[in-house]
């Protein structure tokens, strides 16, 4: 399945430009500090994509979008209008037609992720799109529920891959203190408003000597030092954040997590797996 298609990117331009001007219209954008070292006067241009700014915090090295939608707005940007049209103007697939896509690719990450470290016990995906993590987690043995902000998305999550998720901020749904043996975190932290404070939520629900998988776009690849803005995983309505290895760690360490692996599965993302010691 192929992932930002430029050449079907190019078709759908006049669609993708129609949706972030209908988010700009609905809703006032706003500067925000360095969400790594909250400063807000060291933030300096670093690209611009869509008519969207990135800056680079000149104290940590930090990419993030800024000015950005407000955080009320996650939930109508990831309604499935994201899934089924953003998602199609910047060259992806639907979440329909990468459904099975998903399913089966959820082993995978699984068996590379998880599985080395453990085998069994209560599992959270959290950013769960159509389930397809939720399903294979569960065919594998694991007691497995996931999250997702919106509505409709849990809805398609429900009559794709019959799961059920628990819809809504994972700040917000009051879920078990160290609940969870296994959370994952597969291409959301560069989606997160407020990643330090969702980071911290599933530090509280991780149990001792559980695991935490986080994967994420980095920064340090090569492709971006050489593509720039025209890397196309540089999509600044969605991916508000852009981490370099030495910041998730710093962070990750932060907020209590011990690294257990850290690794590259290909050019352009980043796999941290950490552990809250028991």
């Amino acid at each position: 399945m192929v992932f930002h298609d430029q050449a079907a990117a190019a078709r759908f331009e006049s669609l993708r430009a129609g949706i972030v001007a209908r988010m700009r219209d609905r809703y006032v954008w706003e500067e925000v500090p360095c969400p790594m070292c909250g400063k807000a006067e060291d933030g300096e241009p670093a690209l611009t994509k869509y008519g969207i700014e990135m800056v680079r915090c000149r104290r940590c090295d930090h990419l993030y979008v800024s000015p950005r939608l407000p955080e009320e707005a996650v939930g109508d940007l990831y309604s499935s209008t994201y899934w089924d049209e953003y998602t199609r103007a910047i060259g992806s697939p639907t979440i329909t037609e990468r459904s099975r896509f998903d399913y089966e690719n959820a082993f995978y990450k699984l068996r590379r992720d998880v599985l080395p470290y453990r085998k069994s016990g209560r599992l959270l995906d959290v950013g769960a799109s159509n389930g397809g993590m939720v399903k294979a987690a569960s065919e594998m043995g694991f007691s497995a529920e996931g999250v997702e902000p919106a509505a409709d998305v849990c809805q398609i999550a429900r009559n794709v891959h019959g799961v059920s998720l628990h819809c809504g901020d994972v700040r917000a749904l009051g879920l078990t203190a160290g609940g969870y043996d296994v959370i994952t975190l597969h291409d959301v932290l560069e989606h997160l408003f407020a990643p330090i404070e969702v980071l911290a939520e599933l530090r509280r629900l991780t149990a001792p000597n559980g695991i935490l998988v986080v994967e994420t776009p980095t920064a340090d690849s090569a492709n971006f030092a050489d593509a720039g803005a025209d890397w196309p995983t540089v999509s600044p309505l969605e991916h508000v954040h852009l981490f370099r290895e030495v910041n998730l760690t710093r962070l990750l360490r932060r907020l209590g997590f011990q690294i257990l692996d850290f690794y590259c599965p290909h050019e352009d993302h980043m796999i941290a797996v950490v552990e809250v010691r028991g």
